[in-house]
């Protein structure tokens, strides 16, 4: 209760400006609202805002918290060498949201510009 007390307090003397809060106090005040058996209500009466702002806050948050487990690191691939002569067959390259499939006579080359294509 007093952390509360003083995050309006800071507030309160650094607003200038009806509604701009630093993105400190709306972390902390989200923090807040997100721990087990809070109402969004009671926190944001507590801190001195609007509910539907730190609901607003709070989708926010959730938006970001999201994108940033969202984030793919792209394949890579090992430098093949090939010395065989081409044969007749399939290769089949099982990726996390597309297959490649190469079908008949695969040469280096080929597989060079199917890989470089799928990047």
């Amino acid at each position: 209760m007093q952390e509360a007390r003083q995050i309006v307090a800071d507030a309160m003397s650094k607003r200038t400006v009806r509604g701009r809060w630093t993105a400190q106090q709306r972390q902390q005040i989200v923090r807040a609202s997100l721990v087990a058996g809070a109402s969004i209500n009671e926190v944001a009466q507590r801190f001195g805002v609007r509910a539907n702002l730190l609901s607003s806050w709070r989708r926010r948050h959730a938006e970001a918290l999201a994108a940033s487990k969202r984030k793919v690191t792209p394949a890579r691939f090992a430098a093949v060498r090939v010395n065989a002569v081409p044969v007749d067959g399939t290769i089949e390259i099982d990726l996390v949201n597309r297959l490649i499939r190469v079908r008949g006579i695969v040469d280096a080359g080929m597989l060079r510009e199917v890989l470089a294509a799928s990047r």
